[in-house]
């Protein structure tokens, strides 16, 4: 745990020297992030949530847990 990311910078790293498409795109990394932000939302609003997530931040998790 704690060491995901070094593979992933590794490979980008990799992929710009070596002229190929990264294992994880900037597209994939955009829905990884939708998806956390979903569940945040949903998790925070109590309810089920649709995607794309709109309307939403970080920042609206600021305190959540006191509410």
């Amino acid at each position: 745990f704690g060491e995901g990311h070094q593979g992933f910078y590794a490979d980008m790293i990799d992929a710009i020297r070596n002229d190929r498409t990264p294992y994880i795109d900037a597209v994939a990394g955009r829905n990884a992030l939708e998806l956390v932000m979903g569940i945040y939302k949903s998790v925070k609003e109590h309810r089920a949530v649709t995607f794309p997530v709109e309307d939403f931040k970080c920042v609206d998790m600021k305190d959540w847990n006191q509410q």
